[in-house]
């Protein structure tokens, strides 16, 4: 089995110096995208291998193991992220209900197989274990994953209950778990609904796990991927000192891997924060660097969710909506399962003036991801949406949610300045401004003025800091 482990090594890496993705890989052999799914967790035939052999000039076979019992004998996990959905069971008691549960297996791996870091096993393997009891590991083992993810579905008169749950599979540690409860007036719309949601929550949890899976190892065996999740977990964190440990492996995993495409599109994400927290006194080299990062990203890999993300973010802090707007629908289209995408592009809508769309697209971010926040910056570009649309009391709660999670930022005491400032809470605006003070140079209408005058929202946002008494 190892040997048959190192010839899937062996065809990845030729995909990867190739830029060869799986499905133009299946294309090009005519062997179908299920069977170059199983070639790349070590499941394949004797013929399988001359095909890949002509088709790439690999020599693969004297690699094998001459044991004829290799093929039965189970996987172990891959060295990379890779993920099982088992069909979810139907709980109904009637066979009239196993569409939806095939429907919603079917539309989380097709979604899943998105996140182009994430190897994800095709429906014919993974539907293999219909109806069989789900011994997880043993499952694992045999497909080659590191990940499962299954769940149930229950159909009673007009209500619909979905169960999903995520589990490291060599552990049996519950990841993740959600239960969705519908009206089922339309299948269609809940299959949907309840398919990006999942993947929305999923993607970020997974990335969590493998951070803490890179961080065990020996920083000297730890390859570019590992680092780069390694640094995400800490730019979610945003604080200085872990900012700056990011940028550190970041940097570190672009030497290793010079064409990883995702470390240099976290870059510029991280210079970016940098930035628009005002951590250093280079704002403006920062938004620079970001740019620079993000299109370097872009060159790389213009299909990357990321590159394209940072890239609009980076447009947008430097007014060029209509550029930033088109990169950002680009990311969602790439990935339309993208919370932190749909919150960028909510922030982008709010600096045009479009604030009913970006209170749409916040509060999507918001339901799709609630309790991966960015230290409060889903509900702070939330609140900001609303204070464009001057619907000052419904942003309140959501900007005090937003300090609770991040207090040491001022961009988000600002906020809250100016929207007790239109509310007339003026004794919390008092007591806000002076927290604000403590923690950055004292708040002055005329920076703030200066600094968003580019943006659609910022008359309100200066109007709400002079009624709460903030200085010239």
């Amino acid at each position: 089995m190892h040997d048959k482990r190192r010839i899937a090594a062996e065809i990845r890496d030729y995909l990867a110096r190739e830029r060869i993705s799986r499905e133009q890989f299946a294309f090009q052999t005519k062997l179908g995208k299920s069977t170059v799914d199983r070639l790349l967790t070590g499941l394949f035939s004797d013929r399988t291998v001359t095909i890949v052999e002509t088709h790439t000039g690999l020599s693969l076979r004297g690699m094998l193991e001459q044991s004829t019992s290799a093929d039965a004998s189970p996987l172990q996990a891959l060295d990379q992220p890779s993920i099982a959905v088992l069909p979810f069971a139907n709980m109904s008691g009637g066979a009239e209900h196993d569409y939806i549960a095939d429907g919603i297996s079917d539309d989380l791996i097709t979604e899943l197989a998105r996140l182009r870091w994430l190897l994800v096993i095709a429906r014919n393997s993974s539907f293999a274990y219909r109806g069989k009891a789900a011994d997880v590991r043993r499952i694992a083992r045999e497909l080659g994953v590191r990940y499962v993810l299954e769940g149930s579905v229950r159909v009673a008169a007009q209500r619909i209950r979905i169960v999903c749950q995520l589990i490291d599979a060599e552990t049996r540690k519950h990841i993740w778990a959600e239960r969705y409860d519908r009206e089922l007036s339309d299948i269609f719309a809940v299959q949907d609904e309840i398919t990006e949601r999942t993947v929305a929550a999923v993607e970020p949890h997974l990335y969590a796990e493998e951070g803490f899976r890179a961080a065990s190892k020996p920083p000297e065996s730890i390859d570019a991927w590992g680092l780069t999740v390694r640094a995400l977990a800490l730019l979610t964190r945003i604080t200085p000192a872990q900012n700056a440990e990011a940028l550190a492996l970041l940097h570190h995993a672009t030497k290793i891997e010079p064409n990883y495409a995702r470390a240099y599109a976290l870059l510029g994400w991280g210079y970016w924060l940098s930035a628009q927290c005002q951590w250093f006194d280079d704002s403006a080299a920062r938004h620079s660097q970001a740019a620079t990062y993000a299109s370097q990203a872009l060159a790389l890999d213009p299909s990357d969710p990321w590159g394209r993300m940072v890239s609009g973010m980076t447009l947008s802090s430097a007014a060029q909506h209509e550029r930033a707007l088109a990169e950002l629908r680009k990311a969602l289209d790439l990935n339309p399962s993208f919370a932190l995408g749909h919150m960028a592009y909510g922030w982008a809508l709010l600096r045009t003036g479009h604030f009913d769309e970006a209170i749409a697209e916040t509060g999507r971010a918001l339901r799709m991801s609630p309790t991966d926040s960015f230290a409060g910056f889903y509900t702070s570009t939330h609140a900001l949406a609303l204070l464009g649309a001057k619907r000052f009391a419904e942003a309140l709660p959501f900007l005090r949610d937003a300090v609770a999670a991040f207090p040491e930022y001022p961009g988000h005491l600002n906020t809250l300045i100016s929207v007790c400032g239109q509310l007339g809470l003026l004794d919390e605006a008092r007591e806000t401004l002076a927290v604000r003070n403590k923690v950055a140079a004292p708040l002055r209408v005329s920076v703030v003025r200066r600094s968003l005058g580019r943006y659609a929202h910022g008359a309100t946002f200066v109007e709400g800091l002079v009624k709460a008494g903030v200085p010239e």
